[in-house]
């Protein structure tokens, strides 16, 4: 990530959070109310020292896991295949969710994720929100993506909102993509389970499969704030020095980019230097 991640642009803005949450609710809730598509959220490499094995292989796309894919896959929409695991099968479309003001490299995990499907699955639809001031006309955003669109084809398609999508907008353009012919209000209800307080009803319409990957997902995340709490007390860790020398009121954003790139499984030497462009440099 030459560059850095700047300040305000990526995991840690609120405007960057609330993208990818609505991307993946709407994804997510469209995923339960149709069986034309088998949803996975996305490619995840776990250390086989801290989860089980069945654990570590459920976390992982198999194509992926079987080509020796070692670094994390996560389109904030998830990636719709043709057929379930255990089955011959093609990725049909990811989609993926950037903020970015006019400046930053919010763009350089796009182009991982992107090369990653691209290279297993060459018709696949890679389709790509954008918000924020880089998604007008001009905007590092929007020449990227029409860069993107020109090199890679009509396959590699970018949706630009520089104030930000609704969730119906969302909906919109992932039921046309996915051809599905659902209705908003087909998937109201399973947006609102996320908001049941009932525990024994809050995920009564998941699959299996969805309730195993969410639980992965959570037990990943468990993972990285316990690695975060043991580098920020361990002065031997790369990080302990630059996150000490952080200002109090850009930590909670830091926070969010270190375990966002955790669960990647960047290094924390790497990760230190993009703090440092990042929050340091002034």
């Amino acid at each position: 990530m030459a560059g850095g991640i700047q300040k305000g642009t990526e995991a840690g803005s609120a405007e960057s959070k609330q993208l990818d949450g609505d991307v993946k609710v709407i994804a997510e809730a469209i995923a339960q109310a149709q069986n034309r598509y088998f949803y996975e959220s996305g490619h995840r490499c776990l250390d086989e020292t801290k989860f089980s094995h069945r654990t570590v292989i459920e976390a992982a796309i198999p194509e992926m896991r079987e080509r020796g894919v070692e670094i994390g896959c996560m389109p904030d929409g998830g990636m719709w295949f043709d057929a379930p695991r255990g089955q011959t099968r093609t990725l049909k479309v990811a989609f993926e969710a950037k903020h970015q003001q006019d400046g930053g490299n919010a763009i350089e995990r796009w182009n991982k994720n992107y090369l990653l499907c691209n290279r297993l699955w060459p018709d696949a639809k890679y389709i790509t929100f954008m918000t924020g001031e880089g998604a007008k006309v001009g905007g590092v955003l929007h020449a990227f993506g029409k860069t993107m669109s020109a090199i890679n084809g009509a396959d590699c398609v970018f949706y630009y909102a520089p104030t930000g999508f609704s969730q119906e907008d969302i909906f919109s353009v992932m039921n046309s993509v996915l051809d599905l012919g659902l209705t908003f209000d087909q998937i109201r209800p399973y947006i609102n389970k996320r908001l049941v307080n009932n525990f024994d009803n809050l995920f009564e319409a998941e699959t299996p499969e969805q309730r195993q990957a969410r639980l992965v997902a959570v037990e990943q995340r468990l993972l990285v704030e316990r690695q975060f709490s043991e580098f920020a007390q361990d002065p031997t860790d790369p990080l302990y020095p630059v996150w000490h020398r952080i200002p109090k009121d850009d930590k909670p954003e830091a926070h969010d980019i270190v375990l966002d790139m955790l669960q990647e499984g960047i290094g924390n030497a790497q990760i230190a230097t993009e703090l440092v462009e990042c929050f340091l440099k002034r």
